[in-house]
């Protein structure tokens, strides 16, 4: 039993020497104004234990004994204190520890708005890459213009905005000013965009109270950036009505970039449903390209080419038309039976050659100058005669007649007939500048 007991008290000796010795810091912290301080983080320095200091400012925490530590005292604000505390096993200590404000200062943050359109009322910047993925019949960057504006026929890329002519829109790619042919006079007729999606960086579209750089037209104004790239790269896609290709690349440092497209598109497919039956043959095809060249760090050349050739062939065979006709005296189906002969070729060349300089003598100081001809040759060649049948159409399926004129109220012929030619020429120098004061932006032209 006297050693059972010896070994017994031993073990509870070397049990209490074990256990690890503690004290307690406690007491208040306060600002340079003698005022209680709250959430202040009490941490013992090198270790994540500590505690915060209550709605008083006061805080009391659980330290080790017999070893040399410190507290740190810390808030946001305020320049952090380190005390350093030496205290026996159990003994329990106050302080009262004062905080006083960080006069650290933070540099100075400038924000500036570099965006001139941002306060511009009526302007819409677009995004390019979903031109080519929106399912029109048209495609291009006008199918996102036709979201937003009015047109009433889907087979043109022409709109109307805000009630005008189709011809009261501007178009600019890189400042050079774009003309569309003007003997067309349907959607049937037309070809490809100028504007390929595929060289295009960026879209800006005004639909009103835009500003006086653009011109005097009416409508709106739609403002083309074409790519500058950095590497090589290129793109091709093919469907049942358009097919493309393009190319883009620089050399080193950018001295030189360049960007090509081809396209080719023909809406045969989309025409076989049209109101008049009959053979069309539409073609367009395209080629477009732009290339910079850095002379220096202060001179920089552009040249922006366009070569585009559209035809349009239609030899009409026959079309129907009826109205029906309700009034409380009068009931009717009228229709309209017309039987064609001859045929329409049409074709359409542009062609677009600009050059422009541009000159940086400094970073406030920006000048353009522009040289640009346009060349436009359209032929309008038809002669198609039509006889017609007008009077009541038969709209019972038991007859034999369904479908035909039973009761004729009138016949005729007629014939069209033209031999059009359109020649333009038109060339442009022009000369435009930025000066920025920072506080003001000076531009003219």
């Amino acid at each position: 039993m006297r050693l059972l007991a010896a070994i017994t008290m031993l073990l509870l000796c070397l049990h209490t020497s074990a256990q690890k010795k503690s004290a307690y810091v406690s007491g208040h912290v306060v600002d340079e104004n003698e005022q209680p301080m709250v959430k202040v983080s009490v941490l013992i320095l090198g270790k994540t234990i500590g505690v915060t200091t209550n709605e008083n400012g006061d805080f009391r925490i659980k330290v080790p004994a017999e070893k040399q530590f410190a507290l740190v005292f810390s808030y946001t604000g305020y320049t952090e204190n380190k005390i350093n505390f030496y205290l026996s096993d159990n003994e329990e200590e106050k302080k009262v520890v004062r905080l006083q404000k960080s006069h650290r200062t933070l540099d100075t943050i400038v924000i500036t708005n570099t965006d001139e359109h941002q306060r511009e009322v009526g302007f819409t910047k677009l995004n390019p890459r979903i031109a080519n993925s929106i399912p029109t019949t048209t495609g291009g960057v006008e199918s996102l213009i036709k979201m937003l504006v009015g047109s009433n026929n889907e087979l043109t890329s022409q709109y109307s905005v805000r009630g005008g002519n189709y011809d009261e829109n501007l178009i600019y790619i890189n400042d050079f000013e774009i003309f569309r042919p003007y003997l067309v006079r349907s959607g049937q007729q037309e070809g490809l965009s100028f504007i390929n999606p595929e060289l295009t960086k960026n879209i800006s579209f005004y639909n009103g109270g835009f500003q006086a750089k653009y011109g005097d037209k009416m409508s709106s104004v739609l403002d083309i950036q074409y790519k500058k790239p950095a590497s090589f790269a290129g793109s091709a896609y093919v469907s049942l009505i358009e097919q493309g290709v393009h190319l883009e690349g620089s050399t080193k440092k950018q001295r030189l970039t360049y960007i090509i497209g081809i396209r080719n598109r023909s809406n045969k497919s989309l025409l076989s449903s049209q109101e008049t039956q009959g053979i069309y043959i539409p073609t367009s095809s395209d080629l477009q390209g732009y290339l910079t060249y850095k002379l220096t760090e202060k001179w920089q050349l552009e040249l922006l080419g366009n070569l585009s050739y559209s035809k349009f062939s239609l030899t009409p065979q026959s079309a129907q038309k009826t109205s029906s006709v309700f009034s409380p005296l009068f009931t009717s189906n009228l229709g309209l039976d017309i039987f064609f002969e001859g045929h329409e070729k049409d074709s359409y060349k542009t062609n677009l050659i600009g050059f422009s300089a541009i000159n940086d003598p400094n970073k406030k100081l920006k000048l353009k100058w522009m040289v640009s001809h346009f060349q436009n040759i359209e032929k309008e060649n038809y002669d198609i005669a039509g006889t017609y049948l007008f009077g009541d159409r038969d709209f019972d399926k038991s007859s034999n007649t369904f479908g035909q004129i039973i009761n004729p109220l009138g016949a005729g012929y007629y014939q069209n007939y033209a031999r059009n030619q359109l020649n333009i020429n038109v060339w442009n120098i022009s000369h435009k500048g930025t000066y920025d004061t920072k506080n003001h932006l000076v531009k003219w032209g």
